[in-house]
């Protein structure tokens, strides 16, 4: 199951290591079940990037 998740992060342009860092956190403060779509690695660096982003 790991090998498949980092597979699929490279093959999204993710770093492996914090993706699944940063979904184990939001796993942990609740991330509710029915949104579980948002933690796929797919959407992780959209969500990655604008937060970094900042209000804007």
């Amino acid at each position: 199951m790991l090998a498949s998740i980092v597979a699929t992060c490279k093959l999204n342009d993710v770093n492996p290591a914090a993706y699944i860092a940063e979904t184990l956190e939001a796993i942990i403060d609740g991330h509710p079940h029915s949104r579980i779509g948002d933690l796929m690695p797919w959407r992780f660096r959209k969500a990655s990037s604008q937060s970094q982003q900042g209000p804007g």
